[in-house]
């Protein structure tokens, strides 16, 4: 039992420490978001260009 608490309070106080705005969890979420959000913008861009090239 001794052996399986002592990882489990090391994983509380590394998730415990973690500052900022949330958790692990939610900073990758952010990031995943932000990275689509780049991606979508740069698809609406190569869009907009090929209709501007279609006119």
């Amino acid at each position: 039992m001794k052996t399986l608490l002592i990882p489990l309070f090391l994983v509380a106080c590394t998730l415990n420490s973690c500052r900022g705005g949330g958790g692990p969890a939610t900073r990758v979420g952010r990031g995943i978001d932000n990275a689509f959000y780049h991606a979508g913008h740069g698809v609406k861009k190569a869009g907009q260009g090929i209709q501007n090239v279609a006119r």
